[in-house]
């Protein structure tokens, strides 16, 4: 009965964010249609170049108060060892007084960086806007983290979706009205909206937190120190990994600005890979991202309660939940990466690398919530020296490949891809090794056989030219029937959930 239990409410938390998770990507798609329609490649490039600079200091201002608290509060309800109450309050006052010292820095390292790192001075009102989303990342964060914990992925899916559809709505808004002005000014009010998107899922949340307000168990200490314990590494983590990533366009810019090319040339070819290639290669990450958000809850009360078996199941589901999509998606994208390029961007450009490593990306998907499971079975240590070698190995590979290969604009999407596969290798033999967890044979075989009868299906339908749409629908009918009745998916726990409804509907 608590197995099923838990299915249940893994199955339901899990399901609940994916669908939140498809219909955001869905408006986020026309998003990013709308955008890269009005702006061009010329103003797409200011967005691109913008990014990794944003999310360096944004991941700091976080200070992985999502994650923290998510296992904070769900330990709570357990053991009652923190109050949430306090975990909230002192994750507030942390994450006012860090995004304060960061804002500070932010801009006061702004101009040097766009003139003499970046190259590009239009870069700097782009780039301003970041000022505004700083602060509220981590309140955002924090509140998000506190519904999680309790299991409560509603609130936490609302204000996901709530956070899209003001942005969305603000980002076309803002486009319509600042276009005229030219596509710096244009592109820094796309990038104004995600602060506002923000501040919509920070007052929704608010109000629910009012209606639900955390419980403040007595005699409970230590909160703060428990916060920094899990915040630091899981930071530090993801400040490395953001730190490469925003030194990445630098390296790259300065590297290829000495063996000749002109800067207008190296940025039009990163942002074709970072905002054509990179995007439709991982289409579907809020499914993984799901799955990594959905899992923390039920596996930090298993691993309070030391329940092996427990871990066990959520690692199975979690495997299998993310590559049998993974999978799919690499089959249509290998046959038809022109095709859904051409109808998501509306152009071709960075379609070979689509077709080239569509089937590398599997990898991509299932590192995402392995990297929540490592962090959450209290790995985080493990997992911030490794992603910090392989980041910078990363970084490394990009330099040597552009002074080896003989086209070095290539050399960020290889090196990338080749760490990418290197983490989760790393990662996921690590994650067996401490578990004790080992796949099904069956299972594997099982997959292996479906994953080559649809690439045929593919193959013949495209061989006769049908739509790349048709082809996704029946691919699709085959592949998850297939899946389901080999078990490699469970369908059980939404049955019980729809009939369980039904019975309260009819009484």
């Amino acid at each position: 009965m608590k197995k099923r239990n838990n299915s249940d409410s893994f199955f339901l938390s899990t399901l609940i964010i994916i669908v939140s998770g498809f219909v955001i990507k869905l408006l986020g798609l026309i998003n990013k249609i709308t955008m890269t329609r009005m702006l061009g490649t010329s103003g797409m490039r200011l967005y691109i170049l913008s990014f990794p600079t944003i999310m360096l200091f944004v991941s700091i201002s976080g200070f992985s108060l999502y994650i923290t608290i998510s296992k904070l509060v769900a330990e709570s309800v357990i053991s009652k060892r923190y109050s949430q109450k306090k975990i909230l309050s002192e994750s507030f006052k942390l994450s006012f007084l860090i995004s304060l010292i960061v804002d500070i820095i932010y801009f006061s390292m702004l101009k040097p960086l766009v003139i003499y790192f970046l190259k590009d001075e239009d870069l700097y009102f782009p780039l301003l806007t970041a000022l505004l989303l700083i602060p509220l990342v981590g309140i955002s964060d924090g509140l998000k983290g506190y519904f999680n914990g309790l299991k409560n992925t509603m609130t936490v899916a609302m204000g996901n979706l709530s956070e899209q559809v003001a942005r969305i709505f603000f980002s076309i808004a803002l486009l319509f009205i600042t276009l005229p002005y030219g596509n710096v000014v244009a592109t820094a009010s796309t990038l104004l909206a995600l602060s506002l998107g923000e501040l919509v899922a920070i007052i929704y949340c608010l109000i629910k937190l009012k209606k639900n307000p955390p419980i403040d168990f007595s005699n409970t200490s230590g909160e703060l120190k428990a916060i920094l314990n899990i915040s630091i590494p899981n930071t530090l983590s993801r400040i490395l990994g953001n730190f490469t990533y925003f030194l990445e366009p630098i390296i790259y810019t300065c590297i290829l600005s000495y063996l000749g090319y002109d800067v207008l040339t190296i940025h039009t070819e990163y942002t074709i890979i970072d905002a054509y290639s990179i995007p439709l290669l991982t289409f579907i990450s809020f499914l993984p991202v799901a799955i990594a958000s959905s899992i923390v809850p039920g596996l930090t009360q298993a691993v309070v309660k030391k329940q092996s078996k427990a871990i066990n199941y959520y690692i199975k589901k979690v495997i299998l939940f993310s590559i049998v999509p993974s999978i799919l998606l690499a089959c249509n994208l290998f046959f038809y990466a022109k095709d859904y390029m051409n109808f998501i961007y509306k152009t071709t450009q960075g379609t070979k690398w689509v077709k080239y490593f569509t089937f590398v990306f599997i990898c991509y998907y299932t590192h995402i919530p392995i990297i929540s499971i490592l962090q959450t079975i209290g790995e985080q240590t493990y997992v911030f020296w490794t992603s910090t070698i392989i980041n910078f190995s990363r970084l490394l590979l990009i330099v040597i490949l552009a002074f080896t290969s003989d086209k070095p604009l290539d050399s960020v999407i290889i090196a990338t891809v080749i760490a990418m596969v290197l983490g989760f290798i790393i990662h996921i033999i690590h994650l067996f090794k401490i578990t004790k967890y080992r796949t099904s044979v069956t299972n594997i075989i099982n997959l292996g056989c479906i994953s080559v009868l649809t690439f045929g299906i593919c193959f013949i339908l495209n061989h006769f030219n049908v739509n790349f749409l048709i082809v996704l629908c029946i691919s699709s009918l085959v592949y998850f029937t297939l899946c389901i009745l080999f078990k490699l998916i469970w369908i059980e726990s939404l049955f019980a959930f729809v009939k369980k409804h039904l019975k309260l509907a009819n009484k």
